[in-house]
């Protein structure tokens, strides 16, 4: 918890002890009205701030040092982050339950999970290199289909993490290093994994 925190859990502590015990009614009699509304008002607006925060505490779901709360004469601010648009409504709903709330200005922001961020990121990174290498082995064989002295061949052009496996039977080396060469100068491909193989050495 920083210093602020802190401080205003203090200072709720003590409001709600000198409310409980008629504190503020022995200091009214004392001061001007003005001040005496006054500071009636700041240490319920302390007290208000320590419940709720104290209800955050309690809950399963919500973490209260992820949330900032402030209270002014009974309005209450929330600004930080939760996990869910569930967590954001539900500590909005838990602040307007406290005694002495008239109004809750939800400024919360939903911050995704670290693990369900990941775990989107990696399958975004799945998806995007997969997607890669369909369109690099559909480069490939476009290239051989092109190509005069490749277009009649049966070769399987397989693509994994921007490398291009070559499998089928060509009728020469000349053949089966044409392809690879013509596999090479394709866009996108980084690397040539040549395992054609020669009819008459098969």
């Amino acid at each position: 918890m920083n210093r602020k925190k802190m401080y205003r859990t203090m200072i709720a502590a003590i409001a709600t002890t000198a409310l409980t015990a008629g504190f503020s009614a022995a200091v009214m009699a004392g001061d001007g009205g003005h001040e005496k509304a006054n500071w009636k008002g700041e240490m319920h607006d302390a007290w208000i701030d320590g419940k709720i925060e104290a209800s955050y505490s309690l809950s399963q779901y919500l973490n209260p040092f992820d949330i900032d709360t402030g209270v002014s004469k009974g309005t209450v601010t929330l600004r930080g982050s939760v996990s869910s648009e569930i967590d954001r409504d539900l500590a909005e709903e838990i602040a307007l339950g406290i005694d002495g709330v008239n109004e809750v200005r939800n400024e919360l922001t939903v911050t995704e999970p670290t693990k369900q961020k990941n775990a989107a990121e990696k399958m975004a990174s799945e998806f995007g290199t997969h997607f890669n290498d369909a369109t690099t082995s559909a480069r490939v064989k476009f290239a051989l289909l092109a190509n005069d002295s490749t277009e009649g061949l049966a070769i399987n052009v397989d693509t994994v993490d921007g490398t291009v496996v070559l499998n089928g039977e060509v009728g020469s080396e000349q053949e089966r290093e044409l392809a690879e060469r013509v596999a090479e100068n394709a866009e996108g491909v980084s690397n040539v994994e040549n395992r054609l193989k020669v009819a008459s050495q098969s």
